[in-house]
C-alpha cells in the first residue's frame, strides 16, 4: 500500500487545524517534516507555545526551506518564555538565521530571564562574522559562566568562519580564545583551529 496519503501535506494540516488529540497532532508534525512547505507555517505557529507540541512544530519549521519559516520563529520570540522560548532560539540557530542575531544577542546578554544559554549556542551555530562579534562581547564583558558558554559557541563559529571564506576572522577568534582560556577543552580546540592549514 502506498504511504503517500499518510504524508500528504493537506491531510496533515487538516489534523493540526482540527480538535485532534496532542498525540495525533504530534504524528502529523512528524509526517509534515517530509512534505511541509510555506503553507504549513500558519498551522505550526500556534503550536510553538505548547509544552507538548512545540518541539514537533519546530522540527517542521526547521525543515521548511523558505525564509518565511525563519520569520515565523523570529516573530514568535517576544511571545514565548521558558522551554518554548529556548526551543525557538535553538531552532533559529539550527536554521543559521542571520536576521535573528540582534534578538539572540539581547537574549545572550541576559537582559531577558529565559533563553540565555540557548542564545549563546545559537550565535555559534549561525557562525557569521556578526554572530562571532556578538560572542566576542560576551567573552570579554560577560560573567564567567556566560564566558565559558560563549567560548564553546565561539569554537563552533570559528569552524563555520574558516569553512566559509572568513579565515582571518576565524584566526582572530581562535587567538582570542587561546588567551582567554589558557587551559582546558576550549584552549585545545582553539589551538587546533589556530594551527590548522588554510
Amino acid at each position: 500500500m502506498s504511504s503517500t496519503p499518510i504524508k500528504d501535506e493537506a491531510s496533515q494540516l487538516a489534523i493540526l487545524n482540527s480538535s485532534a488529540s496532542d498525540h495525533d497532532k504530534a504524528v502529523a508534525c512528524q509526517m509534515l517534516v517530509y512534505v511541509a512547505g510555506p503553507k504549513s507555517i500558519p498551522a505550526l505557529v500556534p503550536l510553538l507555545e505548547s509544552e507538548k507540541l512545540a518541539a514537533y512544530a519546530r522540527s517542521v519549521l526547521e525543515a521548511i526551506d523558505d525564509p518565511a519559516a525563519s520569520k515565523a520563529l523570529l516573530d514568535a520570540l517576544p511571545e514565548l518564555q521558558g522551554r518554548p522560548l529556548a526551543g525557538v532560539v535553538d531552532s533559529l540557530g539550527v536554521r543559521r538565521e542571520k536576521e535573528a542575531i540582534p534578538a539572540l544577542q539581547k537574549l545572550a546578554s541576559g537582559e531577558a530571564k529565559d533563553g540565555q544559554p540557548e542564545a549563546i549556542a545559537s550565535l555559534g551555530m549561525i557562525g557569521t562574522p556578526d554572530a562571532a562579534a556578538a560572542l566576542e562581547v560576551i567573552l570579554t564583558q560577560g560573567p564567567e559562566p556566560s564566558q565559558t558558554a560563549a567560548g564553546h559557541a565561539a569554537i563552533v563559529a570559528a569552524e563555520h568562519l574558516s569553512r566559509e571564506g572568513h579565515a582571518e576572522e576565524a584566526k582572530r577568534l581562535s587567538r582570542g580564545l587561546i588567551k582567554l582560556f589558557p587551559n582546558g577543552p576550549i584552549h585545545v580546540a582553539a589551538v587546533k583551529l589556530e594551527t590548522a592549514p588554510q
